[in-house]
């Protein structure tokens, strides 16, 4: 069993709400997902850490300039929408900076001392580019400032090798826009096909000279556990021992639960379950010097009991399920050979 993990609770982020309580990005995802925790036995292994003071140097890693001028004008007119599903208030900014300063800060930790963090960020993270919406996306999908690709960035600066790991069941276009020409940086993100923001496709593999780094898995509707079970084998793994990152950032959606009112997967708590236990142990084995997760979607229900296995089995309590593997599709097995094979080839020009 790994010691503890680093948890980031931190009160603000119900500052950041509707006041009508109709959006699906709400306070009771993180509220429910704390409080059901505190009655699992992994709980006596958990640290709650408060977030950091806002820090827009950490959001400049991500994002341009022009666009956190913006978004903070944005949040000084109080509540409104800045799109057709995006919402923001007078708070929302600096919430957000103060998440993106914590992820900077336990990314770099994780790595240096081994530790496990996991940061249960409000409002989310991965459909914000560089300037706002990302790769042609028509919203900011619910998020603000790119936490995942904030770590990153502070991880590549550091000299280390990052790999994202995204298994929200949303594309993460704008880590990927942000970290698309980084060859130190390697995303392998699984998602349902053809839901927003509608790009992730197998072919887009990574700008000039990082190609293969940039792993997208595709999935069809229906798609679940075993399918899950292949990709963790056939790509994610495939792909981790190509690149051989020093640490694992990982944006935990948990939206492919088939309870999920925005998407239409098939997945269970095993899924979790599945990739909690994957990350353990690359962490016990030193295969990874660090790992940390920061909370992605979740609209139903079954956001809270998945988020609850993927915890427990980061930290051992629940133990790893026996999943038979199913081929998600020749489409996707045909490009993720295609992709690794650009990988290995790029790895091998970024050597230690």
């Amino acid at each position: 069993m790994v010691e503890s993990l680093k948890l980031v609770y931190d009160e603000r982020h119900r500052l950041h709400r509707d006041p009508g309580d109709r959006h699906p990005e709400s306070i009771w995802r993180v509220e429910s997902s704390v409080e059901a925790l505190r009655a699992s036995p992994a709980w006596g292994y958990v640290e709650v850490v408060k977030a950091l003071d806002p820090d827009y140097g950490a959001v400049l890693l991500a994002h341009d300039l022009e666009y956190v001028e913006w978004i903070r004008g944005e949040c000084g007119r109080g509540f409104h929408y800045v799109d057709a599903d995006t919402y923001v208030n007078e708070y929302t900014c600096d919430v957000a900076a103060s998440f993106a300063a914590v992820a900077r800060e336990a990314a770099l930790r994780s790595v240096e001392v081994g530790e496990m963090w996991f940061v249960l960020a409000r409002p989310g993270g991965h459909h914000a580019g560089r300037r706002g919406p990302a790769m042609g996306a028509p919203t900011l999908g619910f998020c603000i400032f790119d936490y995942v690709a904030v770590a990153a960035r502070a991880l590549v600066n550091s000299g280390y090798r990052v790999m994202v790991l995204d298994f929200d069941a949303h594309h993460g276009n704008g880590t990927q826009e942000i970290l698309w020409e980084e060859p130190r940086a390697l995303h392998v993100d699984v998602h349902q096909r053809w839901l927003y923001p509608g790009t992730g496709d197998v072919e887009d593999v990574g700008g000039p000279g990082a190609e293969g780094t940039k792993v997208n898995v595709p999935l069809y509707l229906g798609s679940g556990d075993p399918h899950y079970a292949w990709v963790l084998d056939n790509v994610v793994e495939r792909a981790r021992a190509l690149f051989e990152p020093d640490v694992v950032l990982v944006f935990a959606g948990f939206d492919a639960h088939r309870d999920d009112r925005l998407t239409e997967l098939e997945v269970t708590e095993d899924t979790y379950t599945l990739f909690g236990s994957y990350l353990r142990d690359l962490l016990r084995r030193g295969e990874v010097r660090g790992v940390v997760a920061v909370l992605g979607g979740g609209y139903g229900r079954g956001m809270v009991s998945s988020f609850i296995a993927f915890v427990e089995s980061l930290l051992g309590v629940r133990e790893r399920p026996s999943i038979t593997p199913a081929s998600p599709g020749k489409y996707v097995e045909c490009g993720v050979e295609r992709v690794l094979r650009m990988l290995e080839r790029t790895s091998r020009t970024y050597v230690r």
